[in-house]
């Protein structure tokens, strides 16, 4: 890619160039303001063990912690997250994304619950729904027990006010950008080329046009060409061919011409013309204008008539 080509392309085209700019930057604001969210709330649940557990330890649950209560928190997180219970939140209201997933940061039975939304209403309201929705879970699957032999939950951590994911919304507008900036690069060279290429063509066009007239008598090309020397001075045929000027040559047919070129008739030799004179006498009764006779010296010298045969009709 040549930079600098397309940087005289931007140039010469920057009304195209600064408007789809411009364009790009109100489309980035327009989608930030206008694209919901995402927002994200979280809360952490906590599995204590039962009473009858926690008796060997001074009725202690945070000291009786096993390996049974993380079983029972995936059994929990996984009847949650099933399709068929994620309908029934649905119907009844909590329509944003969450995920329930075990905490990343420690052993112990914590489950964390995320919400994801477009509304921070909806997600909010989605949040307090899972949530309560793994304590009753939780305490249904342990309802055939006793109160003393069942383990309890208890939320540990939430964020009552859902926040906005700046770094995901930063990556939409980011997008919009980048596709503005490419489109605000590629549109203007686009246009520049075609424009270029229509001129050429056009010049093309031009110039078969006047090839054709120059190669055809009595175009229009040939028309002008006559008309714009016509009151310019004669220019030679060829190099080395000088043309006398225009004032020394004589026209061809000129009257002074005529008489250098022929002899003027003698009036003493023609007779005026007769009725009764035949086609043979007034043929050969004298020599033509300007005419010899055997290189005789005298040019008007009259030729004898020659003998008829007897017989001949006239």
């Amino acid at each position: 890619m040549d930079l600098v080509a397309s940087g005289r392309a931007l140039r010469r085209r920057w009304i195209l160039t600064s408007f789809l700019f411009l364009l790009t930057l109100a489309a980035a604001l327009a989608a930030w303001v206008k694209l919901p969210g995402p927002y994200q709330a979280e809360s952490m649940t906590v599995l204590y063990p039962s009473q009858q557990a926690s008796k060997p330890n001074g009725d202690n649950p945070l000291m009786s912690f096993g390996g049974s209560l993380n079983v029972a928190g995936d059994i929990v997180l996984r009847e949650v997250s099933a399709p068929s219970y994620m309908a029934q939140l649905a119907a009844h209201g909590y329509t944003s994304s969450f995920t329930i997933a075990d905490d990343p940061n420690t052993t112990g039975p914590i489950l964390d619950v995320t919400v994801t939304g477009k509304s921070q209403t909806q997600v909010e309201q989605t949040l307090n729904g899972v949530t309560a929705a793994v304590k009753n879970q939780l305490a249904s699957i342990q309802q055939n027990y006793k109160p003393a032999n069942r383990i309890t939950s208890q939320v540990v951590s939430t964020q009552p006010t859902p926040q906005l994911l700046v770094s995901k919304k930063a990556r939409t507008i980011v997008i919009v950008l980048g596709l503005g900036l490419v489109l605000t690069f590629a549109i203007p060279q686009v246009v520049d080329a075609e424009i270029a290429k229509r001129r050429g063509a056009r010049g093309q066009r031009v110039n078969s046009s006047f090839g054709s007239a120059a190669q055809h008598p009595g175009s229009r090309a040939e028309k002008v060409t006559e008309s714009e020397s016509a009151g310019r001075e004669p220019q030679p045929a060829y190099q080395g061919s000088p043309v006398a000027p225009a004032e020394a040559q004589a026209p061809r047919y000129s009257p002074s011409a005529r008489t250098a070129d022929y002899a003027q008739p003698r009036a003493d030799h023609y007779q005026a013309e007769r009725s009764d004179r035949s086609a043979t006498e007034r043929r050969y009764d004298g020599p033509p204008p300007g005419g010899r006779r055997n290189g005789s010296a005298d040019p008007g010298a009259d030729y004898p008539q020659r003998p008829r045969p007897e017989g001949t009709r006239i």
